[in-house]
């Protein structure tokens, strides 16, 4: 939210000299905060809601603003990254389910601009237009490191409202 980024702003004057940076994947970096400061940093993006240990697990999803945002989108790509959200912490212990399914890129794309590559997401989901109607196609198997690979779509498209049960019968599968 903008009071979050106003506070977070605040954090890196206070911590990192001023300095914040954000990663390809959509986290963010206080560069050359003091050792001695980490834990008071980390109390305070926690009261913010921004400290969840959640890096490389599959709540750290990679979305592109999608068509809340951006003129070119087919489909909304932030919605559906709260409804795989909400689907995680449904779940009794959502930080032990994380980890037991351990690494997975979950990736996200309004349009074939690929902004949130999905193209090499462990899960890629790409939004596509059919019709005037929002639906989402999932692919697996892609990777941007290592072996670098592309994801192959799984099947025919998912409307919307189908995408985090979709993608929990995956997950449920894996």
């Amino acid at each position: 939210t903008s009071d979050q980024m106003e506070r977070i702003a605040g954090l890196a004057d206070h911590y990192s000299f001023g300095e914040l940076r954000i990663t390809h994947e959509q986290n963010l970096v206080f560069a050359d905060v003091k050792q001695a400061e980490l834990h008071g940093l980390w109390q305070e993006l926690r009261a913010l809601g921004l400290a969840t240990p959640n890096i490389g697990l599959l709540t750290n999803i990679i979305s592109c603003p999608g068509g809340d945002f951006c003129s070119l989108a087919n489909a909304k790509s932030i919605p559906v990254a709260e409804a795989i959200q909400r689907m995680v912490e449904e779940k009794r212990d959502s930080l032990d389910y994380l980890h037991d399914i351990g690494e997975l890129d979950l990736n996200i794309s309004g349009c074939m601009n690929a902004c949130g590559h999905h193209h090499v997401g462990h899960i890629g989901i790409l939004g596509v237009d059919k019709h005037g109607s929002e639906w989402y196609q999932i692919t697996l198997g892609g990777s941007a490191s290592g072996a670098v690979s592309l994801g192959e779509v799984i099947g025919p498209s998912v409307p919307k409202s189908q995408v985090a049960a979709t993608l929990a019968r995956i997950v449920e599968v894996y």
